[in-house]
């Protein structure tokens, strides 16, 4: 799931399928890049729009209630620690101060495990107020959507131009070919008007390796049957794409 990607960042792997056009994944090979559109040239429509989405302040109210939630640990906690070295005395090994210790450091513990609890929590709003915002740009540019693909199609997008970053590593299925290609991004999303399927695009270095479908890890097949165009992998099938390639061959 994505709030496990924004959580924590390493290299993350995604399953691309670039579009309505079955000969844009070769296009992408030869030129460097990973392009996406969607079925009606969906991304043709939203021009500049998407990259000003994109440096709109992200996760602000998660960051406010964060604040919010600090502050009030921390005011509570400085005063119980207060009260628990008031008049101690440190020239003795004394039960009571270890206790007092061990008292304050489960607590501690114990926020900690409150904020990644609450951190979870609000990221998946975040990601619900983006997702309802894409697919309101998405109607408002439709006049018949087929409302059944609006939560992929938006979710694809934000994928796209916020979530992928340089260095992850994309899978890109060649239809034709049926094989896959690695590739690492390069470059951060970026829109150039007038470049048919590269208006909306990333630099990517591809690996020299092709691996068959049929070679690809259990469910890859189920991947390319799904509503969505990009996919995150997680766990073995994470691992299984990075042991495609090898670092240093990049």
């Amino acid at each position: 799931m994505v709030r496990d990607m924004i959580r924590e960042h390493r290299n993350n792997v995604w399953v691309i399928r670039t579009g309505y056009c079955g000969q844009q994944e070769q296009v992408c090979l030869e030129k460097g890049f990973i392009s996406f559109d969607l079925d009606l040239h969906l991304m043709d429509l939203f021009g500049n729009e998407l990259l000003d989405m994109k440096h709109q302040p992200q996760h602000y109210k998660r960051y406010l209630h964060f604040g919010d939630k600090y502050r009030d640990f921390d005011q509570r906690f400085r005063k119980e620690f207060e009260d628990a070295i008031k008049n101690v005395d440190y020239s003795a090994d004394r039960p009571e101060v270890v206790k007092k210790m061990k008292r304050l450091n489960s607590k501690l513990k114990q926020f900690d495990d409150e904020v990644k609890q609450f951190d979870e929590t609000m990221h998946k709003f975040d990601e619900f107020e983006q997702v309802e915002q894409m697919k309101k740009a998405v109607l408002a540019r439709l006049t018949s959507p087929p409302v059944h693909l609006l939560d992929s199609w938006a979710k694809d997008i934000i994928h796209f131009v916020n979530d992928i970053r340089v260095y992850d590593l994309i899978v890109l299925p060649i239809m034709s070919k049926r094989q896959v290609a690695i590739g690492r991004v390069r470059d951060p999303y970026k829109y150039r008007e007038g470049k048919g399927v590269f208006s909306h695009s990333r630099r990517v270095d591809w690996h020299d390796t092709r691996v068959p479908f049929e070679n690809m890890f259990f469910g890859f097949d189920k991947i390319m049957e799904s509503d969505s165009s990009i996919t995150l992998l997680g766990g073995d099938d994470r691992e299984f794409a990075l042991g495609i390639v090898i670092d240093d061959t990049f």
